[in-house]
């Protein structure tokens, strides 16, 4: 995804994180080890737990969660490692964050089912959980996920020399590929509905980007974004009750640039109207 736009939105993202956290009471739960930083709001017979991306905090949440809390039982936090909360286990894949989730999720005393929604590397962690608890999840919405052929063919199409640097176990992006693999193991349970929102833009670039990211951002919207989608497409059609959302207003950064799409693609599974056959 396009860099600067991606730390535009994070930006952006940061004031809007400080606006909408202030006068929050947040908790902590264990998590089979580790103390997990909680924030749980709204009330409803559906519950909807949110993922957030590589590193990052349960922030990420703050301009769609208020808005799903209308409407359901609501539930981020930080992974072990991040933000507010204590290490866990190693390595931190997708299957160790998982048991901490459902470990954190059971102490909270949530009972299932859940719809998960998982933005960028949460997208493949929520697709694990799905995989190992089945019967506990209710839908999945994937927000711009991470999608491993999409990381193999841009790692085929411009291969790197190997890094030197020692592997990190306590490190979620060095233990992405454990996490990627995992996540091609993983079946979708059939009954479910799975909504997936592609961010394809934005299609204008701001007048005051330096000439460089133009280039890179231009490059993007012919190379990367129709590859994505075409792995986006390539993956729903195994899914029987995928659907495929696109948007050319956001890029990578859905969650702070388009929040509405979230809420409105989480309400159709709580309200029944994307239910499985």
């Amino acid at each position: 995804m396009n860099k600067l736009l991606t730390v535009i939105a994070a930006v952006v993202g940061t004031a809007a994180i400080f606006l909408a956290t202030r006068g929050q009471v947040f908790s902590h739960v264990t998590a089979n080890g580790p103390s997990l930083r909680v924030f749980e709001t709204g009330q409803g017979t559906s519950t909807v737990v949110f993922e957030a991306g590589a590193g990052g905090p349960l922030e990420t949440w703050c301009r769609v969660q208020g808005a799903v809390a209308e409407f359901a039982r609501t539930i981020s936090y930080d992974r072990a490692g991040n933000g507010l909360s204590s290490k866990g286990a190693t390595p931190r894949d997708g299957r160790n964050v998982a048991v901490e989730l459902h470990a954190a999720l059971q102490s909270a005393g949530v009972p299932p089912p859940y719809v998960l929604v998982g933005h960028s590397l949460g997208g493949p962690y929520i697709r694990v959980f799905a995989g190992m608890y089945p019967d506990e999840v209710a839908g999945l919405v994937l927000v711009d996920p991470t999608q491993e052929d999409l990381v193999a063919w841009a790692k085929a199409r411009d291969p790197k020399p190997e890094n030197p640097r020692k592997f990190r176990h306590d490190d979620e992006v060095d233990c992405a590929p454990l996490t990627f693999e995992q996540a091609r193991q993983s079946q979708i349970p059939v009954r479910i509905p799975v909504i997936l929102i592609a961010g394809m833009g934005p299609a204008v670039v701001p007048a005051f980007i330096p000439s460089a990211f133009k280039e890179e951002a231009k490059k993007d919207h012919e190379d990367l974004y129709p590859a994505k989608l075409k792995f986006y497409e390539d993956w729903l059609r195994k899914i029987p009750n995928g659907r495929l959302v696109t948007t050319e207003n956001s890029g990578h950064g859905i969650p702070f640039e388009e929040p509405q799409l979230v809420i409105d693609a989480v309400k159709e599974i709580v309200q029944g109207r994307a239910i499985a056959n």
